[in-house]
Protein backbone atom coordinates (compact mmCIF):
# COMPACT_ATOMS: atom_id res chain seq x y z
CA UNK A 1 0.00 0.00 0.00
CA UNK A 2 2.74 2.14 0.86
CA UNK A 3 4.43 1.59 -2.50
CA UNK A 4 1.12 2.39 -4.48
CA UNK A 5 0.97 5.62 -2.34
CA UNK A 6 4.86 6.71 -3.36
CA UNK A 7 4.31 6.30 -6.79
CA UNK A 8 0.75 7.88 -6.67
CA UNK A 9 2.44 11.09 -4.72
CA UNK A 10 5.45 10.84 -7.72
CA UNK A 11 2.83 11.07 -10.39
CA UNK A 12 1.16 13.78 -8.95
CA UNK A 13 4.76 15.81 -8.71
CA UNK A 14 5.54 15.24 -12.32
CA UNK A 15 2.34 16.22 -13.35
CA UNK A 16 2.62 19.59 -11.43
CA UNK A 17 5.89 19.85 -12.85
CA UNK A 18 5.00 19.44 -16.74
CA UNK A 19 2.35 21.92 -15.55
CA UNK A 20 4.38 25.00 -14.91
CA UNK A 21 5.01 26.29 -18.66
CA UNK A 22 3.21 25.57 -22.04
CA UNK A 23 6.00 26.12 -24.51
CA UNK A 24 6.02 26.88 -28.09
CA UNK A 25 9.30 27.10 -30.82
CA UNK A 26 8.73 29.05 -34.42
CA UNK A 27 11.30 29.94 -36.83
CA UNK A 28 11.34 32.36 -38.63
CA UNK A 29 12.44 30.25 -41.45
CA UNK A 30 13.36 26.47 -41.86
CA UNK A 31 16.04 26.77 -44.37
CA UNK A 32 19.71 28.85 -44.01
CA UNK A 33 22.81 29.18 -45.39
CA UNK A 34 26.42 28.31 -43.42
CA UNK A 35 27.09 31.04 -40.96
CA UNK A 36 23.97 32.91 -41.31
CA UNK A 37 21.78 33.34 -37.59
CA UNK A 38 19.18 31.39 -36.37
CA UNK A 39 16.04 33.82 -35.66
CA UNK A 40 13.60 31.81 -32.96
CA UNK A 41 10.54 32.89 -31.38
CA UNK A 42 9.73 31.04 -28.52
CA UNK A 43 6.25 31.65 -26.72
CA UNK A 44 6.14 30.65 -23.27
CA UNK A 45 2.42 30.17 -21.26
CA UNK A 46 3.01 30.33 -17.02
CA UNK A 47 0.62 27.37 -15.83
CA UNK A 48 2.63 27.77 -12.44
CA UNK A 49 0.11 30.01 -10.55
CA UNK A 50 2.52 32.68 -9.90
CA UNK A 51 4.78 35.21 -11.87
CA UNK A 52 8.10 33.84 -12.22
CA UNK A 53 11.00 35.93 -12.96
CA UNK A 54 13.95 34.67 -14.68
CA UNK A 55 17.45 35.95 -15.80
CA UNK A 56 19.20 39.36 -14.61
CA UNK A 57 22.87 39.96 -13.60
CA UNK A 58 24.25 36.72 -12.45
CA UNK A 59 21.20 34.20 -12.92
CA UNK A 60 21.65 31.14 -15.01
CA UNK A 61 20.98 31.14 -18.73
CA UNK A 62 16.67 31.10 -18.48
CA UNK A 63 16.44 29.32 -22.00
CA UNK A 64 18.20 26.91 -23.58
CA UNK A 65 18.46 25.66 -27.26
CA UNK A 66 18.89 21.69 -28.11
CA UNK A 67 20.20 21.39 -31.54
CA UNK A 68 20.46 17.50 -32.72
CA UNK A 69 21.75 16.61 -36.00
CA UNK A 70 20.41 13.78 -38.08
CA UNK A 71 22.27 11.09 -37.22
CA UNK A 72 21.00 11.52 -33.63
CA UNK A 73 24.37 13.63 -32.02
CA UNK A 74 23.07 16.29 -29.97
CA UNK A 75 25.30 19.23 -30.42
CA UNK A 76 26.28 21.53 -27.06
CA UNK A 77 23.16 23.44 -25.95
CA UNK A 78 23.27 27.41 -26.39
CA UNK A 79 22.46 28.92 -23.46
CA UNK A 80 20.35 32.33 -23.61
CA UNK A 81 21.00 34.44 -20.63
CA UNK A 82 19.68 38.24 -20.23
CA UNK A 83 21.37 41.36 -18.35
CA UNK A 84 17.68 42.17 -17.31
CA UNK A 85 15.03 40.07 -15.31
CA UNK A 86 12.18 38.87 -17.58
CA UNK A 87 8.75 38.45 -15.58
CA UNK A 88 6.90 35.67 -17.20
CA UNK A 89 2.81 36.34 -15.66
CA UNK A 90 0.64 33.81 -14.31
CA UNK A 91 -1.51 32.36 -17.01
CA UNK A 92 -0.31 35.28 -18.91
CA UNK A 93 1.69 34.02 -23.10
CA UNK A 94 4.73 35.67 -23.71
CA UNK A 95 6.97 35.49 -26.91
CA UNK A 96 10.90 36.24 -26.96
CA UNK A 97 12.64 36.65 -30.24
CA UNK A 98 16.11 35.42 -29.97
CA UNK A 99 18.98 35.12 -32.69
CA UNK A 100 21.12 31.76 -31.92
CA UNK A 101 24.76 33.02 -33.21
CA UNK A 102 28.30 32.92 -31.78
CA UNK A 103 28.03 30.09 -29.41
CA UNK A 104 26.14 28.10 -31.69
CA UNK A 105 27.30 28.56 -35.88
CA UNK A 106 25.61 26.99 -38.86
CA UNK A 107 28.51 25.80 -40.28
CA UNK A 108 27.52 22.25 -40.55
CA UNK A 109 25.52 21.10 -43.37
CA UNK A 110 23.30 18.87 -42.79
CA UNK A 111 19.22 18.72 -41.61
CA UNK A 112 18.98 19.52 -38.08
CA UNK A 113 16.25 19.07 -34.83
CA UNK A 114 16.03 21.96 -32.90
CA UNK A 115 14.15 22.63 -29.67
CA UNK A 116 14.26 25.27 -26.87
CA UNK A 117 14.04 24.38 -23.02
CA UNK A 118 12.96 27.06 -20.55
CA UNK A 119 13.75 27.79 -17.08
CA UNK A 120 11.38 27.50 -13.98
CA UNK A 121 13.87 28.99 -11.50
CA UNK A 122 11.78 28.04 -8.45
CA UNK A 123 12.18 24.05 -9.26
CA UNK A 124 15.73 24.28 -11.07
CA UNK A 125 13.82 22.38 -13.90
CA UNK A 126 14.03 23.42 -17.81
CA UNK A 127 10.59 22.69 -19.86
CA UNK A 128 10.73 21.46 -23.44
CA UNK A 129 8.52 22.86 -26.48
CA UNK A 130 7.80 21.20 -29.38
CA UNK A 131 10.66 20.12 -31.69
CA UNK A 132 11.41 21.75 -35.22
CA UNK A 133 13.69 20.59 -38.04
CA UNK A 134 15.85 23.28 -40.30
CA UNK A 135 18.19 22.47 -42.70
CA UNK A 136 21.34 24.05 -43.40
CA UNK A 137 22.90 24.45 -46.68
CA UNK A 138 25.42 26.11 -48.92
CA UNK A 139 26.12 28.25 -51.77
CA UNK A 140 29.30 29.43 -53.87
CA UNK A 141 29.62 33.46 -54.27
CA UNK A 142 27.74 33.58 -57.75
CA UNK A 143 27.04 37.43 -57.67
CA UNK A 144 30.28 39.20 -55.94
CA UNK A 145 33.38 38.27 -54.49
CA UNK A 146 36.31 40.55 -54.17
CA UNK A 147 38.61 40.98 -51.24
CA UNK A 148 39.25 44.03 -49.01
CA UNK A 149 41.31 45.52 -45.98
CA UNK A 150 39.48 46.12 -42.84
CA UNK A 151 39.94 50.33 -41.98
CA UNK A 152 40.83 52.09 -38.98
CA UNK A 153 37.60 51.94 -36.44
CA UNK A 154 36.50 49.15 -37.00
CA UNK A 155 36.88 45.63 -35.66
CA UNK A 156 39.70 43.48 -37.09
CA UNK A 157 41.51 46.75 -39.02
CA UNK A 158 44.36 45.77 -40.52
CA UNK A 159 42.59 42.49 -41.30
CA UNK A 160 42.22 41.56 -45.45
CA UNK A 161 38.53 40.16 -45.70
CA UNK A 162 36.15 38.98 -48.74
CA UNK A 163 32.45 40.30 -49.67
CA UNK A 164 30.81 38.09 -51.43
CA UNK A 165 27.03 38.26 -52.63
CA UNK A 166 25.20 35.22 -53.42
CA UNK A 167 22.04 34.86 -54.96
CA UNK A 168 20.27 32.01 -53.52
CA UNK A 169 16.76 30.09 -54.34
CA UNK A 170 14.58 29.37 -51.39
CA UNK A 171 11.49 27.47 -52.65
CA UNK A 172 10.00 29.18 -55.42
CA UNK A 173 11.68 32.97 -54.17
CA UNK A 174 15.21 34.36 -55.03
CA UNK A 175 16.99 35.85 -51.82
CA UNK A 176 20.04 38.23 -52.34
CA UNK A 177 22.94 37.35 -49.56
CA UNK A 178 26.03 39.08 -48.33
CA UNK A 179 28.76 37.10 -46.70
CA UNK A 180 32.01 38.20 -45.07
CA UNK A 181 34.65 35.94 -44.86
CA UNK A 182 38.42 36.21 -43.37
CA UNK A 183 40.57 36.55 -46.59
CA UNK A 184 43.37 33.96 -45.08
CA UNK A 185 41.60 31.28 -43.48
CA UNK A 186 38.50 31.61 -45.47
CA UNK A 187 36.60 31.61 -41.47
CA UNK A 188 33.01 33.41 -42.06
CA UNK A 189 32.66 36.46 -40.03
CA UNK A 190 28.84 37.33 -41.19
CA UNK A 191 26.56 35.67 -42.95
CA UNK A 192 22.69 37.73 -43.49
CA UNK A 193 20.10 38.50 -46.00
CA UNK A 194 20.03 41.32 -47.85
CA UNK A 195 16.27 40.78 -48.88
CA UNK A 196 14.40 39.32 -51.95
CA UNK A 197 15.57 39.74 -55.38
CA UNK A 198 14.10 39.82 -58.97
CA UNK A 199 16.33 39.59 -61.68
CA UNK A 200 14.49 41.24 -64.31
CA UNK A 201 17.27 43.61 -63.03
CA UNK A 202 20.34 43.08 -62.95
CA UNK A 203 22.06 44.26 -59.34
CA UNK A 204 24.58 46.54 -58.81
CA UNK A 205 27.63 45.74 -56.34
CA UNK A 206 30.32 48.15 -55.97
CA UNK A 207 33.41 48.41 -52.98
CA UNK A 208 33.31 52.29 -52.36
CA UNK A 209 36.11 54.26 -50.94
CA UNK A 210 35.39 53.21 -47.73
CA UNK A 211 35.85 49.95 -48.37
CA UNK A 212 31.52 49.30 -47.72
CA UNK A 213 29.97 47.33 -49.87
CA UNK A 214 27.03 48.95 -52.05
CA UNK A 215 24.21 46.58 -53.49
CA UNK A 216 21.67 47.98 -55.70
CA UNK A 217 19.09 45.69 -56.42
CA UNK A 218 15.24 45.00 -57.70
CA UNK A 219 13.22 43.84 -54.85
CA UNK A 220 9.55 43.74 -55.85
CA UNK A 221 8.36 45.37 -58.85
CA UNK A 222 9.50 49.09 -59.54
CA UNK A 223 10.73 49.34 -55.99
CA UNK A 224 14.87 49.07 -55.46
CA UNK A 225 16.68 48.45 -52.68
CA UNK A 226 19.81 49.92 -51.70
CA UNK A 227 22.03 48.40 -49.66
CA UNK A 228 25.01 49.68 -47.43
CA UNK A 229 27.51 46.83 -45.39
CA UNK A 230 30.15 48.39 -42.62
CA UNK A 231 33.49 46.35 -43.39
CA UNK A 232 32.88 44.47 -39.78
CA UNK A 233 29.54 42.83 -41.55
CA UNK A 234 26.97 45.26 -40.05
CA UNK A 235 24.02 46.96 -42.38
CA UNK A 236 25.28 50.51 -42.31
CA UNK A 237 21.85 51.71 -44.42
CA UNK A 238 19.03 50.54 -46.29
CA UNK A 239 16.82 52.67 -48.44
CA UNK A 240 14.10 51.80 -51.57
CA UNK A 241 13.26 53.88 -54.38
CA UNK A 242 10.85 53.52 -56.94
CA UNK A 243 11.34 54.04 -60.38
CA UNK A 244 9.34 56.33 -62.58
CA UNK A 245 9.00 55.12 -65.97
CA UNK A 246 11.77 56.42 -68.03
CA UNK A 247 13.67 57.23 -64.48
CA UNK A 248 15.27 54.06 -63.06
CA UNK A 249 17.69 54.56 -60.14
CA UNK A 250 21.80 53.52 -60.60
CA UNK A 251 24.02 53.43 -58.12
CA UNK A 252 26.99 55.56 -59.09
CA UNK A 253 30.45 55.88 -57.14
CA UNK A 254 31.64 58.98 -56.01
CA UNK A 255 35.00 60.35 -54.69
CA UNK A 256 32.85 60.76 -50.74
CA UNK A 257 31.46 57.12 -51.50
CA UNK A 258 28.34 55.99 -53.42
CA UNK A 259 25.18 57.46 -54.46
CA UNK A 260 21.71 56.77 -56.18
CA UNK A 261 20.54 58.57 -58.96
CA UNK A 262 17.54 58.32 -60.42
CA UNK A 263 14.26 56.94 -59.14
CA UNK A 264 12.13 58.91 -56.29
CA UNK A 265 12.67 57.79 -52.48
CA UNK A 266 10.39 55.41 -51.41
CA UNK A 267 8.77 53.63 -47.61
CA UNK A 268 7.67 50.24 -47.82
CA UNK A 269 6.51 50.98 -44.16
CA UNK A 270 4.47 54.64 -44.41
CA UNK A 271 0.75 54.02 -45.35
CA UNK A 272 -0.71 54.17 -48.58
CA UNK A 273 -2.28 57.49 -49.44
CA UNK A 274 -5.72 57.71 -48.45
CA UNK A 275 -8.09 57.73 -52.13
CA UNK A 276 -9.91 60.66 -52.82
CA UNK A 277 -13.43 59.68 -51.72
CA UNK A 278 -16.50 59.87 -54.57
CA UNK A 279 -19.52 62.04 -53.34
CA UNK A 280 -22.81 60.29 -52.78
CA UNK A 281 -25.74 60.86 -54.78
CA UNK A 282 -27.54 62.51 -51.82
CA UNK A 283 -24.48 64.80 -51.81
CA UNK A 284 -24.91 65.91 -55.65
CA UNK A 285 -26.26 69.30 -55.88
CA UNK A 286 -30.36 69.00 -56.67
CA UNK A 287 -31.90 70.89 -59.35
CA UNK A 288 -34.66 71.57 -57.16
CA UNK A 289 -32.77 73.86 -54.89
CA UNK A 290 -31.28 75.39 -57.80
CA UNK A 291 -27.86 74.23 -57.16
CA UNK A 292 -27.06 73.28 -60.74
CA UNK A 293 -24.96 76.20 -62.29
CA UNK A 294 -26.41 77.31 -65.86
CA UNK A 295 -24.57 76.60 -68.54
CA UNK A 296 -22.55 79.35 -70.19
CA UNK A 297 -23.63 80.54 -73.59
Amino acid sequence: MNRILLVLILCLCCGQARAQYVTNLTLLKNQFLTGEPVVAVVSVTNRSGADVIVGGHGAPDWLQFEIIQSTGQRLSPVGIGSEEPITLPAGATTKHTVEISGGYSTSSLGTFTILANVLHPLSGQYFMSNKLRMTITDSKPNMFDQPFGVPQGFDGAGRQRRYQVILFRELDDLQLYCRITDDRSGAYIATFLLGPAMMAVQPQISIDVHNKLHVLFLAMPHVFCHVVVNPDGKVYQRTYYKDPEGNRPSLVMTQGGAQVVGGVSFDPGAPAPKKKALRKASERPSPEKGEVPKAKK
